[in-house]
């Protein structure tokens, strides 16, 4: 049922931990910066679905797209 985005979605998980961990410790305070802003955006999603405010969700997603620009 999963398509191949699903499968590098996963492939951290699938990884040794034994060789991502001194990359996580190494990095630990861009890990934890990224890790509070992807806390707080998913804050903001589940918000918008709590509240039923589909308006502010549509933005956050067309602001989530954006990215595509950056990773071209």
């Amino acid at each position: 049922m999963a398509g191949g985005g699903f499968e590098s979605t996963v492939r951290l998980a699938k990884s040794n931990p034994a060789m991502w961990l001194p990359i996580f410790r190494q990095n630990r305070e861009n890990v934890l910066d990224v890790l509070n802003e992807h806390i707080a955006q998913l804050r903001k999603f589940k918000s918008c679905l709590e509240k039923e405010n589909y308006g502010y969700l549509e933005e956050l997603m067309e602001n989530a797209n954006k990215i595509r620009k950056i990773l071209k």
